[in-house]
């Protein structure tokens, strides 16, 4: 056991982050240990941190996105919060370099992180599927009409959190089917809870990370007419799914009924397809415009909601008993609800060219490898998590912040590792 632990702890730790996200804070205790080593590696030995290319392209990554935080600070509206974020978003810098060292030292650690991934994300949707067939998971958890949640119980954040680490297990799921073909079957699972949790950010995250991997699949199978028929097999049953699912469960059937409401021009109807936001967007792009250089400061934008929102709005007012709710315990939306608003709204015009030239830096790095391989993978999750229209979660907020820094670093790790691999066969 002693020298399982000796060998393995820096996976463990790794991994017990990916699960804690069951949790709204569970994930913070491995993080911070990682953090911690990370640090503590990079004060006794900076310039290792900084000669090694992939390593220093991560540091300036999380500096494009930083550093506009940390300006951001000067015109803050709550100081005391906007702090709290931004000096805490350093656990992201040094736990990402312990991640990426660690996990390129040898593929047979990624093999293992990745099938811990798959199980893990077999049993969330296993479980939760559970709930909602028995009324109950394993755990006792109940079940509400149109809010799966399985062990993430009470929140519904299950199948965001699926939806973007799917690529991962996608990838496991590709790699056994090669042996045996009905492996295919374990995607089933996946599927139906991000479609009957009816969060439609998830669905969408969910289709650019299909979307993604089938390219990776295609470009990377060496039998692509083989790879392409069984593409077209699985993209016929995750339609077959899709279509049960909403011919069957009410929530879904509204929920997509709802989401048609974004092909039309009625401003009601698309506002209840983007679940009531396009009053918060407005508000949004309101506080952009007073303050446009540096922004308001991250998690700052519930502090000065109601100095923009339009409260006599009859949208406001008639159609959204959530927002109606929230005004009467004085507690405004936590943010605007769309990735490229909330950048715009907290840090400016600084924010939005340091999101640019996080992106530039991502891309440059990308070409060093030229062909699709095994780092692709990772390089799914990430983009999928950064598009600018995400609707989900807050993007300076804890919880996608810690998700999208750990596939950073999976994804640096990965590159790492493939570098390593073609400079061994070079030499010999």
């Amino acid at each position: 056991m002693k020298i399982f632990l000796k060998e393995y702890w820096p996976l463990i730790l790794i991994t017990l982050a990916i699960a804690g996200f069951v949790s709204k804070a569970l994930y913070n205790y491995p993080l911070g240990i990682m953090a911690i080593i990370g640090f503590y590696r990079v004060v006794v030995s900076p310039k290792s941190i900084w000669e090694d290319k992939i390593l220093r392209t991560f540091v300036i990554l999380f500096l494009c996105l930083w550093i506009p935080l940390l300006i951001s600070l000067i015109d803050a509206i709550n100081p005391s919060r906007s702090s709290q974020t931004i000096f805490s978003y350093l656990r992201f810098l040094f736990a990402g370099l312990f991640i990426i060292q660690e996990l390129s030292k040898d593929g047979k650690f990624f093999r293992i992180f990745n099938n811990c991934v798959f199980f893990i994300i077999l049993f969330w949707c296993i479980d939760a599927s559970i709930q909602f067939f028995v009324g109950h998971n394993l755990l006792g958890y109940p079940y509400r009409p149109g809010e799966i949640t399985g062990m993430f119980f009470p929140r519904n954040t299950i199948s965001h959190i699926c939806a973007i680490l799917s690529p991962i297990y996608f990838y496991v799921v590709f790699e056994y089917s090669h042996k045996n073909k009905l492996f295919w079957l374990s995607v089933i699972p996946v599927f139906f809870i991000v479609l009957i949790s009816g969060r439609r950010a998830a669905w969408i995250m969910l289709a650019l990370c299909t979307f993604g991997f089938f390219i990776y699949a295609y470009l990377a199978s060496f039998n692509k007419s083989k790879t392409l028929r069984v593409s077209v097999i699985i993209s016929f049953a995750i339609g077959v799914i899709l279509a049960t699912t909403i011919m069957f469960n009410q929530p879904t059937k509204e929920r997509f009924k709802e989401t048609l409401g974004l092909f039309s021009f009625d401003y009601s109807l698309i506002n209840t397809a983007t679940s009531i936001r396009l009053p918060i967007w407005g508000v949004a792009y309101s506080i952009f415009k007073e303050h446009p250089v540096n922004g308001i400061g991250p998690r700052g934008f519930r502090f000065v909601y109601h100095e923009y929102a339009k409260l006599d709005d009859d949208n406001i007012e008639t159609k959204s008993d959530r927002l109606n709710y929230l005004f009467s315990l004085n507690l405004p939306p936590t943010h605007p609800h769309l990735l490229i608003l909330e950048i715009l709204a907290e840090t400016g015009v600084i924010g939005l060219m340091g999101f640019f030239l996080f992106f530039y830096f991502l891309i440059k790095q990308r070409k060093i490898i030229k062909n699709v391989s095994y780092e692709f993978v990772f390089f799914i999750p990430v983009l999928v998590s950064l598009f600018p229209f995400n609707a989900h979660m807050a993007f300076y907020g804890s919880v996608w912040s810690s998700m999208i820094w750990l596939l950073m670093a999976l994804y640096f790790a990965a590159m790492k590792l493939s570098l390593s691999k073609k400079a061994d066969i070079a030499l010999k």
